[in-house]
């Protein structure tokens, strides 16, 4: 049985593996090909936790992960995790895999696929919103994978030493807004940080926070402006997402598609759009079984 660590996952999976890797598990999740039950929710502590267990014909995934906020004071990443990996066939333990590492991997890879399918390889200005773990994989994957002229970060703090390791820009959220075409927010606010008053007439909007009904990333006014609300999981967002639940009630959102329709049915997407994840198993699934098969490529 192997174990993955987080500086092997970043060795054998590059970023082009790791979009494609997001690219087919939201494909197959659409066409029914990813057994994925809901997942487990549970509060410890005050934080929130999640069991994420599903199968396909070649692999069996469950991760467990959290949220610990206050993990920032500790100089530990917010979110913890692990994966394990066995097969459907035999039973066995194939990896056990780094989840932390695995999660922010897996949730970059599919913000960078959302712009890809919404507004192609060749991005003016990326603003990130964070400082965090996903920013940075936000940075790192984006980079590598596409084509961005320029890079803007903001956050409450720490964006200033982050902006310095990945070659961006630091600025306020105002700049940031005003001067993006494609926004990755990647925080853990309940309050929006995605103002529709501040941005441009075409963008395009990633958000992977706000993961409870009660919390927001993104305001209704940039909800109003866009022409296609793009999600990873109709069945998830709708239990899980205020960025979803909320303006879904006031009658805000217009043409909600999975992207793994997009995918699988080549559809052209409308501009501005707004991508929303809250992550799903299917994602680790696939992410983690690209990573075990490239391992064993690695090995030989």
């Amino acid at each position: 049985m192997l174990y993955l660590d987080g500086k092997k996952l970043e060795e054998i999976l590059s970023a082009k593996d790791a979009v494609n890797a997001v690219k087919e598990a939201f494909s197959l999740y659409y066409q029914g090909k990813v057994t994925q039950p809901q997942r487990q929710v549970l509060t410890i502590k005050g934080n929130w936790w999640g069991i994420m267990p599903s199968y396909t014909d070649f692999s069996v995934v469950v991760k467990i992960v959290n949220v610990i906020n206050e993990n920032k004071n500790r100089g530990l990443p917010s979110v913890q995790g692990i994966v394990i990996l066995m097969s459907p066939d035999t039973g066995e333990p194939l990896a056990v895999i780094d989840g932390t590492i695995l999660t922010a991997i897996r949730t970059a890879s599919a913000s960078v696929l959302s712009t890809e399918l919404s507004y192609g390889n060749r991005i003016p200005t990326l603003g990130i919103i964070g400082a965090g773990l996903e920013a940075y994989y936000h940075a790192k994957i984006a980079s590598e994978y596409l084509s961005i002229s320029r890079i803007l970060i903001t956050a409450r703090k720490s964006h200033i030493e982050l902006a310095k390791k990945i070659g961006a820009d630091a600025v306020d959220l105002q700049t940031l807004l005003k001067e993006s075409d494609v926004i990755f927010s990647t925080t853990s606010s309940k309050e929006p940080v995605v103002l529709g008053k501040f941005l441009k007439e075409d963008f395009h909007v990633s958000s992977i926070g706000a993961h409870t009904p009660d919390a927001r990333e993104i305001d209704d006014e940039t909800i109003a402006k866009a022409k296609t609300y793009i999600v990873d999981s109709l069945q998830a967002v709708s239990s899980e997402s205020g960025d979803y639940i909320q303006p879904q009630r006031k009658g805000l959102i217009k043409n909600v598609i999975e992207i793994g329709k997009i995918i699988t049915e080549n559809i052209k997407i409308e501009r501005p759009s707004i991508f929303k994840t809250v992550g799903i198993s299917a994602q680790d699934n696939l992410t983690a079984y690209y990573a075990y098969k490239l391992s064993q490529t690695f090995s030989k």
